[in-house]
C-alpha cells in the first residue's frame, strides 16, 4: 500500500467525520468507491500505526495523531488549489484534481512557503501546521501592514493577505514575497503611494497593495 493511498483514506475519514465522529466502514467504502474488504484491510494498517481507532461493529474514528496528519494534508490541498486557481487561472474542478495529486508529494515546508506567498485564508487546519506563521498568530506586536509603516522603517515580509488574485500576482511579480527585506523610503501622501525598497529595487506601491503586505519588524 502506498503512502498516497493511506493519506487518501485519512482525508476521506476526516471529510466524513470532521475529525470527531465514528463512521461505519460501509460509509467509507461508499464514499471512496472501494470495496468493504479494502476498507477493512486499510483500517487495520492505519490502526496499527496509531492513526485511527477501530472498534468492530462500531466503526472507525481518527486518533489525535490521525486528525493532525489528515488536517495537514488537507491544508496542503487547499494551498495548492489556491495557487492553481489564483495564479495559473485554472477552473476550480481542474485545480481540485491537480491538487489531489500534488498534496501527497509536496513537503510541509514548501506548502508553508506557498501559503505565506499566496495569503491563504485562515482555517481550522492551521492549528495543525508544523510551523504556524505569524498570519495565524496575529496577536504578535512585531507584525504590521506595509501601508501602516512609517518612513525609514524596515522589516521582513512575513506573508501576503488579500482575496484579490490580481493583487497577489502583481505583488509576487515585483518582488514582494515572504522573506524579503523591505524599507519605506518615502510616503507621497496619506492614503497614497509608498516608495518601498525591496532588495535593491525601489518600487512605488499603492496604499491598497501595500495593505496586503504584512511585515515582521522585530
Amino acid at each position: 500500500m502506498t503512502s498516497d493511498n493511506r493519506e487518501d483514506y485519512l482525508i476521506s475519514i476526516l471529510r466524513l467525520s470532521d475529525g470527531d465522529r465514528t463512521i461505519k466502514t460501509t460509509e467509507l467504502a461508499k464514499f471512496m468507491d472501494v470495496s468493504p474488504a479494502s476498507v477493512t484491510e486499510m483500517t487495520k494498517t492505519l490502526a496499527e500505526d496509531g492513526l485511527v481507532i477501530y472498534e468492530r461493529y462500531k466503526g472507525i474514528k481518527l486518533s489525535e495523531k490521525g486528525v493532525a496528519q489528515a488536517r495537514r494534508i488537507r491544508k496542503k490541498h487547499h494551498v495548492v488549489e489556491h495557487l492553481l486557481t489564483d495564479c495559473l487561472g485554472m477552473d476550480h474542478q481542474e485545480a481540485h484534481e491537480e491538487a489531489h495529486k500534488i498534496e501527497h508529494a509536496i513537503s510541509d515546508s514548501t506548502s508553508i512557503k506557498i501559503c505565506n506567498m499566496m495569503g491563504n485564508p485562515l482555517d481550522d487546519d492551521c492549528a495543525y501546521c508544523s510551523d504556524p506563521c505569524k498570519h495565524y498568530n496575529q496577536g504578535t506586536t512585531s507584525l504590521i501592514q506595509l501601508n501602516k509603516m512609517a518612513k525609514n522603517r524596515e522589516g521582513v515580509i512575513a506573508y501576503i493577505k488579500t482575496e484579490n488574485a490580481d493583487h497577489i500576482k502583481r505583488l509576487n511579480s515585483i518582488g514582494f514575497v515572504p522573506g524579503r527585506q523591505v524599507r519605506i523610503e518615502s510616503i507621497l501622501m496619506d492614503g497614497g503611494d509608498r516608495v518601498v525598497k525591496v532588495g535593491e529595487n525601489l518600487i512605488a506601491l499603492s496604499y491598497e497593495l501595500a495593505s496586503a503586505v504584512y511585515v515582521d519588524v522585530s
